[in-house]
């Protein structure tokens, strides 16, 4: 096994559990207590994981908090980005709403909205309760593994069903936002969807909320240029707002 692969070994450990020790990631790979050290120390100083006396754990930036308690914080912010979401809308679009707490909030907004005729396309199981009994909505759901903890649908399923749908707009959460690293987010086979879905949308929609700049998440999604519409509160800090604009990045905040 590579540095690469004994690296990803790591990092996917500790999506599961959070934290690892050393001695049995050691014992998993029969590699080396001291090769994994390094391992873990040469990710320590990417901002991958962090460092801690005899194994790693993830660091705040990196790691994904429960679905339940996210849905709790910031709250305020999420409903004032899909405030500004819901505008990009029209009656009789086809709508991408993606997995997340901040993209649930957009499924909100146009539950009580008076747009008509939308035909809705999610990976959320959140999403189509919430609009599946709504009148003038017709829900396409893409199917696939569901991560019960998120209600996110990922996988060949899901990637096979996207070949042949496409949305005029598509709305899609981050775990992080950066000009370097780009639009991120934690696991990556919901990754994968994002990606091959951002390129079946005729307007990408990034949602992210002020805590999510200058924050990096384990896996690329895509580039900043690469999006057509990021949308943020009017927390957004005003030194971010201003490099994404010099980035040519089209912002809505207010």
């Amino acid at each position: 096994m590579d540095v690469m692969q004994r690296q990803e070994y790591i990092i996917d450990a500790l999506n599961k559990q959070q934290t690892i020790k050393i001695a049995d990631i050691s014992e998993q790979l029969d590699i080396s207590r001291e090769t994994i050290r390094k391992d873990i120390y040469n990710l320590d100083q990417k901002g991958l994981v962090q460092a801690i006396r005899g194994g790693a754990t993830l660091p705040e930036s990196v790691s994904e908090t429960r679905y339940g308690k996210r849905q709790h914080q910031e709250t305020a912010e999420k409903q004032q980005i899909a405030t500004h979401a819901l505008k990009l809308i029209h009656d009789g679009d086809s709508v991408f709403i993606d997995y997340g707490t901040t993209a649930f909030q957009v499924a909100e907004a146009i539950k009580h909205s008076q747009l008509n005729n939308l035909t809705i396309i999610t990976t959320s199981s959140f999403v189509v309760n919430a609009l599946q009994f709504i009148k003038n909505i017709q829900m396409v759901v893409l199917g696939g593994s569901m991560r019960t903890s998120e209600g996110s649908l990922s996988g060949p399923i899901t990637l096979g069903n996207i070949h042949n749908i496409y949305a005029d707009i598509g709305f899609f959460g981050c775990g992080g936002v950066s000009i370097q690293a780009g639009v991120t987010n934690h696991y990556v086979e919901e990754v994968e969807v994002s990606k091959k879905m951002m390129t079946h949308c005729r307007t990408t929609v990034v949602l992210a909320d002020h805590t999510k700049f200058k924050k990096n998440a384990l896996y690329k999604t895509t580039n900043v240029s690469n999006i057509d519409v990021l949308v943020s509160d009017s927390a957004i800090d005003p030194e971010v707002a201003s490099e994404l604009k010099q980035a040519a990045v089209s912002l809505i905040t207010e």
